[in-house]
């Protein structure tokens, strides 16, 4: 029997698409629209974004706790429900309140239901030496989305309105993603028959891993260092990536291409860059954590990350600001999947959910900072300047930190 592993991965970096795509990738190119015709401003679009972390901290601790004992397949299924809801309740929005309070409620509910925790679980079930890559290429789903959503839904936008997109969300959730998780998604190798990697083991060398508290794990120094590296990381990466279009814009990179038929501004193509380079930066670190130790990868892609925030913030000419981007993205990119690898190598696949699910109050609270941070600054200066500085210094923050970790 064919190994069904990689169906789940496949499964994992479609769900990864949907969910970051459609929520955070998209939004920035929605913003002219929405400052335009609700009177919206970027700090507070920046904000949304940030104030989204809150609710979805506090419903990690929860999910990542029941993904270790209830199953994965049916939390994706509720989970695609409400995030169709949540985006189809964005086409009638009318306010900045009314935008704030569906991210905040019903989008963080489905999206934690059914992104990158729920993916994270399934994926561990299924892999074990095999981990590093499959959660890598699962999570190739995020930054695939920046490549293409920006270039497509960009056009969109002027031929269909940016309400319809959201319909559009919403009907693809709907109608495609939930209908795959029905059909496709297994929780576990042994409900078929099957082990994980598809490698039978001798019995000698199966060990269930030992099942640990909150106290334990938050009483691991590896623990904290994980989590606040990771932490730094997001920081950085948030306070850059969501204001990326604009800066780009600012920086003078405003004509529009031609690119395969397609009208591309500069700028769209900036973030689309950089988003490609996370998918590779997904590709190259996820099959580096199966053959280094895990503080090695990590480093190398925050370094990655520091240097690209640079090379965009100091460069306006278009190949080394394109080249900064992409590099920022091959760093960024790696973010998730070696967070994952790392919570995975140190704790198993037993307490990943809950490991995740903690650590969660700790990254989550200073992932929006770096949004924050780069609104408020934005909002007395009307650059960029200071802002990514800070956050690219906040990279190399993360970078010391991880290169504390030690495996067991």
């Amino acid at each position: 029997m064919k190994f069904f592993g990689w169906r789940m991965v496949f499964v994992g970096l479609t769900l990864e698409f949907t969910v970051v795509g459609f929520l955070f990738y998209s939004f920035p190119i929605i913003w002219p629209y929405l400052i335009s015709e609700l009177g919206m401003t970027e700090s507070q679009l920046g904000m949304v974004s940030a104030l989204y972390f809150i609710p979805v901290s506090i419903l990690a601790i929860i999910i990542g706790r029941a993904l270790d004992k209830y199953s994965v397949k049916k939390f994706m299924m509720v989970g695609a429900i409400f995030y169709a809801c949540g985006l189809f309740s964005l086409s009638f929005i009318n306010s900045y309140w009314s935008l704030l309070t569906i991210y905040l409620t019903i989008l963080a509910l489905g999206s934690i239901m059914m992104g990158n925790l729920a993916v994270s679980k399934l994926i561990s079930n299924w892999f074990d030496k095999n981990a590093g890559r499959a959660l890598g290429i699962a999570a190739i789903g995020i930054s695939f989305s920046g490549v293409m959503l920006p270039l497509i839904v960009d056009p969109m936008l002027d031929l269909v309105g940016w309400r319809n997109v959201y319909i559009i969300f919403a009907s693809i959730v709907l109608f495609i993603i939930f209908p795959l998780i029905f059909f496709t998604v297994i929780d576990e190798p042994n409900i078929v028959n099957q082990v994980k990697d598809g490698i039978k083991k001798d019995s000698k060398e199966v060990s269930l891993a030992k099942e640990m508290t909150a106290k334990d794990l938050l009483s691991k120094k590896v623990f904290w260092i994980i989590s606040l590296a990771f932490a730094f990381q997001f920081l950085s990466m948030m306070g850059v990536l969501a204001f990326l279009p604009i800066h780009a814009s600012k920086m003078g990179l405003g004509e529009t291409w031609n690119l395969l038929g397609l009208p591309i501004k500069q700028y769209v193509f900036a973030y689309s860059l950089a988003a490609f380079g996370g998918v590779l930066g997904k590709i190259i670190f996820g099959y580096l954590m199966d053959i280094m130790k895990a503080a090695h990868p990590v480093m190398i892609a925050m370094f990655l990350q520091a240097t690209g925030i640079f090379g965009i913030t100091y460069f306006n000419e278009p190949s080394i600001f394109f080249l900064s981007a992409f590099i920022f993205g091959l760093g960024f990119g790696a973010a998730t999947p070696l967070m994952t690898a790392c919570y995975l190598r140190t704790f198993g696949a037993h307490n990943l959910g809950k490991a995740r699910g903690i650590s969660s109050p700790i990254i989550s609270p200073l992932q929006p900072i770096g949004i924050l941070i780069t609104s408020i600054l934005i909002g007395f200066q009307d650059t960029y300047f200071v802002a990514f500085n800070i956050m690219g210094c906040f990279a190399l923050v993360g970078a010391a930190l991880a290169s504390q970790i030690q495996e067991a």
